[in-house]
């Protein structure tokens, strides 16, 4: 420790002299290391070390040139030299120190130029597994500096977990960057080869591979959807579990990785994806560009290997598209290695979608090779690490105490804008998904910043339904805590998007004091629950009781955790733990989900004939409104619908439900939720791209559905009553209701609420407070419900102000009318092309030809997703585009207007030049040949330009007619 003649040069604060620095921290070095033999220079100290001679320090003034001498020597890996490098003006800069820990085993230490210092010297000259290297600022130079972080991290306590170690609770933003990266806890570090004396059991393949990994090993990936991702995670956490110290493995992007250091790696797997038509992914685009531009890397001593996947049917079974762009970006990458000299350790493996279990198939056969190579084989495939996922949907489930993970904690650190994996999962219970800006990665990770995190909330609004002073709320929120947007979606509500990590909590505390969550909006459990919005389906007072009904379904199947209110809610040291009388902790159960919650996501909808506004036969569950006389009988009951499916995986595929019988009015609730509890017990908990309802009613088969329904009901159902389905549009325009009051249905584009539309909605609600309410619909749009006489004309005005379309003049066309589209880019994560933000330009140019063709004014259900997940019901449409790739679809033609027949794959990846060609000319015929009130799609089917799609399980292959 330091005398007190030595503590005196530290009683101020003050900045002084270069020299006068220098001198206290020559002074506090031989105070805290008695013998040190302390050099001017960094040659006269790196001579100094010889075998046995102790510590030999370097104390530098830090600067550019002496960083770069430092890392020179530092190289070199000299275990008896220390290096203490004094900064005594601001700013100061922690990077290049940092930077020091990726030569392995050497010791790192940051620390104010004063007693604080004295552990981090102390360490520093104790260290002899390596070099030693101190940065040691002035107080006046770090003074308010609110980012400055002492921290410390010796080698010799990496198998403790503990090597690194910070002085401050608020990391530096620098240090953050460089963890985020991946450049700080994976660092390189030696691993020890079998000695020459072992056994030939030991000096076989393990030798063999530890020997082609040599002192480390650095898994890359690319990837967009997350598969290249999680294998390079696999390898990294089978290696560190079959013996590679944690910090000797290495995985991040390829972006992340700095191509100039390719040479000094002795190995390097990569996993590369394959985006758009034979492209890399935006992660590994710039990794790629900047190997191609370096012809003069030596890469002679550097050995790698490759995994690629892609789908060989992409573009077509047999095609020579598919053909050239089949994991071409791994092929492209293996070439360019080879070319500059890179040695190939093992032969190049290949994942492919059109296996039976798609990439997983050839990534199971590459990886054994890799591990026997590696000498990792023997290992136990699960462990942790910081590579994650390293659990399953299910686990994470069961695990997190009824949703609640690590979520509360993780909002609050607001050193990342990013929660942890496993919170990823569990926040979508609660009405939310992270995301983050697509178009702006590349620019973020050429900066060295993480992506733009932010996240998307949705409110659970069973049937759309708000009252005007909600309808403010959300203004409100989407103005201060969001994008500034409303998105009304098909699921007859709305989604914020933008909301930043730091605000997501209080977003949720201002939807509730409107008397509005996000409970159960998205996740594995019942979801907003759908009822039809158009109010000239049947009497007003009729609608409402229906309206009751679909409440009663949602409430009934709702969770019961309290996680909800715990995590978002619940604020301030009073509210810190739930007890009961007498102190004890309630016990809390979930009587539906239990501790597993359901397969996957379980949808329901109510619908009120004729209208089919909410897609009924889309759905898990449906319930369709049978009125006679005026009076609600009850509901016929549907099963096992819905529309996702994966890109050439012919296990997945759309499936429209099935009518099973008929409940009366008050057993719906119960019939809901033993559906639910029969695709509890009985769906596809291994394989979440078959675990919706409809798999278990495509491989059980709908009469056993029922069966199993009626075993947990008690009773039978009755048979289904007649019905009819007549449209699947919203209303437009006004409509006066029997109660004398007014409803107007608006047309907002594609839901997104903003700019004009957002002010008129605005001023409307502010009119209507006490007395109107607004219906969100399944088609993205609005219905402006319980106007007052007095109020309609002080509406219109509004409309007509701002130009709301609102009527059949103003709404412009058949195709404007009936047009959907999901978010898709830039903030879904799983999206290959544009969506929301194209799909109105390609409806323009549609326009013209329809107006030519004499069908202008013609309702054509036209949809668009930018993947196969279908968001926006696209296999349902009688136009319907799915994203391959970005200004590629796959367009699909022939479903009917009412909603009781999917589409037919008509045009593989069509650009939009291609599609005005593809529909001109039908949309010519069909100006000239339909039949009177002939709908677009049944024109299609009846001309046979199309065959019908009357079952989902041929959606991969061509439907008779």
């Amino acid at each position: 420790s330091c005398d007190s003649r030595s503590q005196s040069h530290f009683g101020h604060r003050k900045q002084g002299t270069l020299a006068t620095v220098m001198d206290q921290a020559t002074a506090l070095l031989r105070a805290a290391c008695k013998d040190a033999k302390v050099h001017s220079s960094l040659s006269a100290a790196t001579a100094a070390c010889t075998e046995g001679a102790g510590k030999q320090w370097a104390l530098l003034a830090l600067s550019k040139q002496s960083l770069s001498e430092v890392h020179a020597a530092l190289a070199q890996g000299c275990g008896q030299l220390a290096v203490a490098l004094v900064a005594s003006q601001a700013p100061v800069s922690q990077v290049e120190v940092l930077r020091a820990m990726e030569y392995g085993g050497v010791y790192v230490a940051s620390a104010e130029l004063g007693p604080s210092a004295n552990t981090s010297l102390t360490e520093a000259a104790s260290f002899g597994e390596g070099p030693s290297l101190v940065l040691l600022a002035a107080p006046a130079a770090v003074k308010d500096d609110e980012n400055w972080t002492a921290f410390r991290y010796d080698p010799r306590l990496e198998d403790a977990g503990n090597a690194f170690t910070a002085e401050s609770s608020r990391v530096r933003q620098e240090i953050q960057g460089f963890l985020s990266r991946q450049n700080l806890l994976t660092l390189i570090a030696k691993k020890s080869l079998p000695s020459a004396s072992a056994g030939e059991a030991e000096e076989g393949e393990l030798s063999q591979g530890l020997a082609d990994a040599s002192k480390t090993v650095t898994i890359l990936y690319s990837s967009d959807t997350g598969h290249a991702e999680e294998c390079a995670k696999a390898v990294a956490r089978q290696c560190r579990n079959g013996g590679f110290a944690s910090s000797a493995v290495r995985c991040g992007t390829m972006d992340s990785f700095d191509v100039s250091a390719l040479a000094s790696e002795p190995l390097v797997v990569f996993c590369v994806a394959t985006a758009g038509k034979g492209e890399f992914c935006g992660n590994g685009r710039t990794f790629f560009t900047k190997l191609s531009e370096r012809s003069d890397l030596d890469l002679s001593s550097f050995k790698y290997c490759i995994f690629g996947l892609g789908d060989s049917h992409y573009w077509g079974k047999g095609t020579e598209d598919s053909k050239i762009n089949f994991a071409k970006p791994a092929r492209d990458l293996d070439t360019l290695l080879e070319n500059l000299g890179a040695q190939r350790m093992l032969a190049t493996g290949y994942g492919d979608d059109q296996d039976v279990d798609q990439y997983h198939t050839g990534f199971g056969e590459w990886k054994s090779q890799l591990y026997s190579r590696l000498g990792v084989d023997t290992a136990a495939a699960a462990g942790g690490g910081d590579d994650g996922p390293v659990k399953t949907d299910e686990q994470i489930k069961v695990e997190t105490k009824q949703l609640r993970g690590s979520m509360k904690e993780s909002l609050d650190d607001i050193t990342t804008g990013q929660i942890p994996f496993q919170d990823t999962k569990l926040i979508k219970s609660h009405g939310s998904y992270q995301q983050d800006d697509r178009d702006l990665r590349e620019e973020r990770q050429k900066m060295g910043v993480e992506n733009a995190f932010s996240f998307m909330i949705r409110v659970r609004l069973p049937g759309g339904y708000c009252t005007a002073e909600q309808w403010l709320a959300m203004d409100d929120i989407c103005g201060k805590f969001a994008n500034g947007t409303l998105k009304i979606t098909t699921r007859q509500t709305w989604q914020v998007h933008g909301v930043l990590k730091r605000d997501v909590k209080e977003t949720m505390r201002a939807m509730n004091k409107a008397c509005m969550d996000t409970v159960a909006a998205c996740g594995d459990v019942c979801r907003n629950v759908l009822c039809t919005s158009r109010p000239d389906v049947c009497s007003k007072a009729l609608h409402e009781e229906i309206l009751n009904y679909t409440y009663n379904i949602h409430d009934h199947c709702l969770p019961r955790s309290g996680a909800y209110h715990e995590i978002f809610l619940m604020q301030g040291d009073e509210m810190a733990e739930k007890t009961q009388i007498m102190g004890s902790t309630p016990v809390e159960e979930e009587p539906l989900y239990g501790l597993t919650y359901l397969p996957r996501k379980y949808k329901v909808a109510v619908a009120i004939p004729p209208s089919n506004d909410v897609d009924l036969f889309a759905h898990c569950a449906g319930f369709i409104a049978i009125i006679e006389g005026g009076k609600l009988q009850g509901f016929n009951v549907a099963v096992g619908g819905g529309l996702g499916f994966t890109h050439n995986n012919q296990k997945t595929h759309p499936r429209l439900a099935d009518v099973i019988g008929f409940c009366k009015p008050s057993d719906a609730k119960y019939v809901c939720e033993c559906i639910l509890t029969v695709a509890r017990d009985f769906g596809d908990r291994t394989g979440r791209k078959h675990a919706r309802v409809k798999y278990t009613v495509e491989d059980y088969g709908a009469e056993w559905f029922k069966e199993q329904v009626e075993d947990r009901l008690g009773f039978k159902l009755e048979a289904a009553r007649p019905y009819k389905f007549e449209h699947r549009g919203d209303l437009h325009g006004w409509k006066k209701c029997d109660d004398g009051t007014w409803s107007c249905g608006l047309l907002v584009p594609i839901g997104r609420v903003k700019e004009n539309s957002r002010i008129c909605l605005r001023k409307i609600a502010q009119e209507l407070k006490g007395q109107g309410a607004f219906r969100m619909t399944c088609n993205q749009s609005v219905v402006l419900e319980s106007i007052p006489e007095a109020k309609k004309a002080i509406v219109q005005k509004l409309l007509e102000e701002y130009k709301v379309m609102h009527s059949q003049e103003t709404t412009v066309s058949g195709l404007r009318r009936n047009m959907v589209a999901c978010v898709a880019l830039p903030t879904c994560p799983l999206a290959f092309a544009e969506a929301e933000r194209y799909l109105p330009t390609l409806v323009e140019r549609l326009e013209v030809v329809a107006e030519r063709c004499g069908i202008g004014q013609q309702d054509i259900v036209i949809r668009m997703t930018g993947c196969p997940n279908s968001c926006g019901r696209p296999s349902m449409a009688e136009i319907g585009f799915i994203g391959k790739a970005p200004g590629t679809y796959n367009m699909y033609l022939g479903a009917d207007f009412v909603g009781k027949r999917l589409n037919t794959l008509y045009a593989e990846s069509v650009n939009e030049d291609q599609i005005i060609q593809i529909l001109t000319p039908l949309f010519g015929r069909y100006g000239k040949e339909r039949e009177k009130g002939e709908a677009f799609g049944d024109f299609l089917v009846r001309t046979k330009i199309v065959k019908p799609m009357k079952d989902g399980r041929d959606w991969w292959t061509t439907p008779e007619v």
